[in-house]
């Protein structure tokens, strides 16, 4: 199989990590290709740096067409099935030689978190992935929940509203990454080649929790404002709970009723991480191997502030 990897096609351009992910790769000396169902909606979000080719992700002849002199092929995110496993077939008509498919989560390591509903999809291009490992080579890359991307949206603590809803009692502890860190990541297995082939990794920024992240919020905005006491501003704050036994049951009633329920999916998101039954913590993590350093209690406080 030829190496080392220089051109890299990126699916879901313009989602939440394609832009990150492109950028990255850009910067560290790969070739991209940014595949994405609007040509004219992703050159404006990217700018000229990246090659950009409109596809439809259900043609075969459009995704081989688009991926001729392509060495591997990165799914930010496109929609699961059938988008993922129709990349990977044409990648393998096409010559690609590493596929990464969409996998900024957790590993799926145990036999509980594989029975999750939101995890099908990921398990299943998986093993289809496993099942040609003769014809195309992959990297699946696991960050935990991504932080940023979290803390935009009002997950995990929200700084402009000041609230917070803890599961449970806000004391599981969970990896989770940056978008930054996650890209990082891909050029990093990328410039692996060989090495990094038909294997897993899991990098992660930080190991927290919620009562920490909620005590480091404090702090960002007392800081932001100016004004207060520590104990003033914390009374400002709203902190709700939610059992996460609960989630779970309130899951399977919303998938009972249908079976991609939304509301279900999200749900079970919350007990994937923070459900007492499931491990959250990578460990050690693969950040050595992959020259990815650890943010300090410092580093986590800045991301907070961004989000203030």
């Amino acid at each position: 199989m030829p190496y080392p990897i220089q051109t890299v096609a990126v699916a879901g351009a313009t989602g939440n990590t394609g832009p990150t992910v492109i950028r990255t790769l850009i910067a560290s000396g790969f070739k991209v290709t940014a595949l994405t169902r609007s040509a004219a909606k992703t050159t404006a979000a990217l700018g000229p740096e990246a090659k950009v080719i409109e596809v439809d992700y259900l043609s075969q002849d459009s995704l081989v067409s688009a991926l001729q002199g392509i060495d591997a092929v990165v799914v930010c995110g496109v929609g699961m099935l059938p988008e993922q496993t129709n990349l990977i077939a044409a990648s393998i008509t096409s010559g690609v030689t590493r596929f990464l498919p969409s996998s900024f989560a957790t590993p799926l390591n145990t036999p509980g978190k594989r029975t999750l509903r939101i995890h099908r999809d990921k398990l299943f291009t998986s093993s289809y992935l496993q099942a040609r490992t003769s014809l195309i080579s992959h990297t699946i890359i696991h960050t935990g929940p991504l932080l940023d991307y979290l803390l935009n949206i009002g997950v995990l603590v929200n700084l402009k509203s000041r609230t917070i809803t803890l599961f449970d009692d806000g004391e599981k502890r969970f990896s989770t990454t940056t978008m930054a860190t996650a890209s990082a990541a891909v050029a990093a297995v990328l410039k692996m080649g060989e090495g990094s082939a038909n294997r897993e990794f899991c990098v992660h920024d930080v190991v927290t929790c919620q009562n920490e992240l909620l005590e480091l919020a404090k702090e960002v905005v007392l800081a932001s404002t100016g004004s207060g006491s520590e104990s003033g501003n914390a009374q400002e704050w709203t902190v709700a709970r939610m059992d996460t036994g609960e989630c779970e049951r309130k899951a399977e009633e919303a998938f009972r009723v249908d079976g991609d329920s939304a509301m279900g999916m999200h749900l079970q998101k919350v007990v994937g991480v923070f459900g007492k039954a499931f491990t959250s913590d990578f460990g050690e993590a693969d950040n050595r191997e992959l020259g990815i350093e650890m943010m300090d209690r410092k580093q986590l406080k800045e991301v907070l502030g961004r989000f203030a």
